[in-house]
């Protein structure tokens, strides 16, 4: 980051944890977090970016910085505090990309600021990963508020077996009630009866051999742009977006993307 005023402004901000400033015709790109993580874990697909795109990673509450802050367990409360923390940083064409859970944020964000700010000029552009359409979505028999910790950590579907929660107990009793938020929050917008769409384009990333979210479930999110919609494979599996290898073709895909939205 420079030392300009609005680089010194954005230091205090505690919604902004990281932005790198690009050139004047950039796309601000806000990043929201994914469950279980903060802005940090978007660090390096960030600085991976070109001149034309200006990343800003996005830290909500419950993690690393905020880590004292009670993370939010509703998407539309979570969505109503970005609107309000974010509108001064949207004086430029700008667009929300997110992984897993922050898809699902990053899709309600850009649809709220659609229908509530008739005065703002909307997202150019919508990413997601490695998440099911909002459609798709499907509420657990068991909720989290039925779950002691004890039998949430044993649950395969809520917590892998390679997870820190599992194996770090330090990790486990910094951030499992944040976990926890986060996965109450997937799951009431689970139960939601319907689902919004926004005007602008949707592009998503799904792994080849993902098993955990096919790729036929990200591609389902066609459903919910009344613009263009675009799919793009990673040649892996579930943990595609997070190899290094595969950041050329992620980075490559927005910049053309966001190219286009300037264009059209």
């Amino acid at each position: 980051m420079t030392g300009t005023a609005k680089d010194k402004k954005d230091k205090k901000d505690k919604w902004i944890a990281y932005r790198r400033p690009g050139d004047e015709a950039a796309t601000r790109l806000f990043f929201l977090p994914y469950a279980g993580k903060g802005a940090s874990g978007y660090r390096e697909l960030a600085d991976s970016f070109g001149p034309e795109v200006e990343p800003v990673l996005v830290q909500t509450p419950g993690r690393e910085g905020r880590l004292a802050e009670p993370a939010v367990p509703d998407i539309d409360e979570l969505v109503q505090q970005l609107a309000t923390a974010l509108r001064g940083h949207l004086d430029v064409p700008f667009a929300f990309f997110g992984h897993s859970m922050g898809s699902l944020i990053a899709f309600e964000l850009a649809a709220h600021l659609e229908r509530t700010e008739p005065g703002l000029p909307g997202p150019v552009g919508v990413f997601v990963s490695a998440e099911s359409a909002p459609h798709l979505l499907v509420p657990p028999e068991v909720t989290d508020e039925q779950l002691t910790d004890e039998q949430f950590l044993a649950d395969p579907t809520r917590v892998r077996d390679n997870s820190p929660l599992k194996s770090d107990p330090l990790f486990m009793e910094l951030m499992l009630p944040s976990y926890r938020a986060d996965c109450r929050l997937v799951e009431r917008y689970a139960a939601k009866d319907s689902h919004s769409s926004v005007r602008c384009p949707i592009s998503a990333f799904t792994g080849e051999y993902d098993e955990v979210v096919p790729p036929e479930s990200v591609a389902a999110w066609k459903q919910h742009t009344e613009d263009r919609f675009r799919l793009r494979m990673l040649p892996s599996g579930e943990e595609a977006f997070f190899e290094p290898e595969s950041f050329p073709l992620i980075t490559a895909a927005v910049e053309s993307d966001l190219r286009a939205a300037r264009q059209s």
